[in-house]
């Protein structure tokens, strides 16, 4: 099952989280490959896509309503009939699903890329779910296959239905030896996709840069109108943006690197939480279990990671992190700010 969600374990590391040193950035995508120039593919989308010759050698297959338009070498694209999806994949091994559902879309640009929207053959309610990946990625998996999931929970051997929603995932995606790899990318609707239940409508997941390790990406996922977003390199297990998991309309954005596992930017559970960072690498908000939370990390000058966390049963709470130019912690309660700066450090006021 694709990435089963440890949300117990959560509280535990967040009280007992280390603010160590961090380890400096990786190296990041690879802008000159055009398997990951996703204004290019936007653009093959939009504009129309050059059909190549019969037997030119090209990897490339376009498929609409249940209909093979265009079936080229080794990518491969589905669709239903009579459910109105199109599907299109270019690239070696890429592959497009786009079924389970009315009006889903899927595009997989670049070698082994992976986009499922919608659900499985057979299913219902995943109507109008878009996928894109657009990248390299590794196969085989230790898990589930990297790419770009978005509707129905099935699609992750889960359970439950979802409409409207949208995963795009740029980058690479390659497996780390030491912990395996697979489940990375974009995953946007059902619990199922992650292991929790419940529906999920409207939600968005976007995860840009390379990912090397197992369960790393954007995850909005079994609630509605739930946004995570993923900006950074990762390398380790269960990195990366988490929005929903039982709440609505909770936003998860982080925008920086990970090398350490369980780290990255939490808004779950709860009815309107918020978590957002901008700060060193393995830096680390949650904004869980609680509503009207807030938790935010704003840290331009840092080499060490910083830590925010607001929620946990607390109702209407501010936490936040800024300007701090070493290693800090706004911590749980209301109304809550660190300040670390040149100057000294000024906790409890804004």
């Amino acid at each position: 099952m694709v990435k089963v969600r440890r949300l117990s374990r959560l509280g535990l590391l967040a009280l007992g989280l280390s603010v160590g040193a961090a380890v400096a950035s990786s190296a990041g995508m690879a802008l000159a490959d055009s398997s990951t120039d996703w204004l290019a593919a936007v653009d093959s989308l939009l504009g129309g896509l050059a059909l190549p010759a019969a037997g030119s050698g090209a990897n490339v297959a376009v498929s609409f309503d249940g209909y093979s338009l265009l079936q080229e070498g080794t990518a491969t694209a589905h669709t239903a009939t009579g459910e109105y999806g199109l599907a299109i994949a270019e690239g070696s091994g890429a592959y497009a699903y786009a079924g389970g559902g009315i009006g889903d879309l899927a595009e997989a640009e670049g070698t082994n890329a992976l986009a499922i929207a919608g659900g499985n053959p057979g299913d219902t309610g995943g109507d109008y779910d878009t996928a894109i990946d657009i990248g390299n990625n590794d196969r085989p998996s230790t898990g589930a296959a990297d790419g770009a999931y978005a509707g129905n929970g099935d699609l992750g051997g889960g359970s439950g239905t979802g409409a409207h929603d949208t995963a795009i995932d740029i980058g690479n995606n390659t497996n780390d030896a030491d912990v395996g790899g697979g489940n990375d990318g974009a995953f946007a609707g059902a619990g199922g996709l992650g292991g929790v239940p419940g529906d999920g409508n409207n939600d968005t997941a976007i995860d840009i840069g390379n990912n090397s390790g197992l369960d790393d990406g954007a995850n909005a996922l079994g609630g509605s109108s739930n946004f995570a977003s993923q900006f950074g390199t990762m390398t380790g297990y269960d990195e990366g943006a988490f929005a929903g998991f039982g709440g609505d309309n909770n936003i998860a954005v982080a925008d920086a690197s990970y090398t350490r596992e369980f780290a990255g930017v939490y808004a779950e559970v709860g009815n309107g939480n918020y978590a957002s960072l901008v700060g060193p690498e393995n830096s680390f908000a949650v904004a869980f279990e609680g509503n009207s939370n807030v938790a935010t990390i704003f840290d331009p000058f840092g080499s060490a990671p910083s830590y925010a966390d607001s929620g946990y049963g607390f109702s209407n709470d501010v936490t936040a992190v800024l300007f701090a130019e070493g290693t800090t912690a706004a911590v749980t309660g209301n109304n809550v700010y660190d300040i670390l700066t040149a100057l000294g450090h000024v906790a409890g006021t804004l």
